[in-house]
């Protein structure tokens, strides 16, 4: 807990690695309105001695972020490593160090079908069931879904009820 008058930490955005920016772009765009926020092609140079695929470091790579509906926090982060390319993912399966982007919307059905247009694997579709996230912590009644992102990525996306 944060020391009285101090503010503490916040989550603004989460990062995750892509095999084709602008596809990724497109999808969040598509399925959930998140808008383009930032993009930029840099050196992977900038980001220091951050290990890259099989190859370790150097190389290029294209950056954006995409936000929706809060200009400041959870956004996510895309990236694409160009050069030289990740190896792609062979699999959808939860290991350690996986995270789960979870995501509102105002329109689930709506997010389930772009999300298998674009050839998502849908876990869960959704489902009426509750979801943790109001201010106290307390659990309220939402629709919710399970599915993997174009890239792998695992998603939880709910609308609230």
């Amino acid at each position: 807990m944060a020391e009285a008058g101090t503010r503490g930490s916040v989550l603004r955005r989460a990062t995750i690695f892509v095999r084709d920016l602008d596809a990724a772009v497109a999808f969040y765009s598509e399925a959930f309105g998140f808008e383009r926020y930032y993009a930029r092609d840099m050196d992977l140079s900038v980001i220091g001695d951050v290990p890259f695929g099989d190859e370790g470091r150097g190389g290029s790579m294209r950056f954006a972020i995409v936000r929706g509906r809060d200009p400041l926090l959870g956004m996510i982060g895309l990236i694409e490593i160009c050069d030289p390319p990740l190896p792609p993912v062979a699999e959808t399966r939860l290991r350690q160090g996986n995270a789960f982007l979870v995501i509102e919307t105002d329109d689930i059905a709506r997010a389930a079908r772009v999300m298998a247009a674009h050839g998502c694997r849908i876990v869960r579709p959704p489902t009426e069931g509750r979801n943790i996230g109001d201010a106290d912590g307390q659990p309220f009644p939402a629709k919710v879904m399970f599915a993997f992102d174009p890239d792998g990525q695992i998603l939880e996306v709910f609308e609230p009820m």
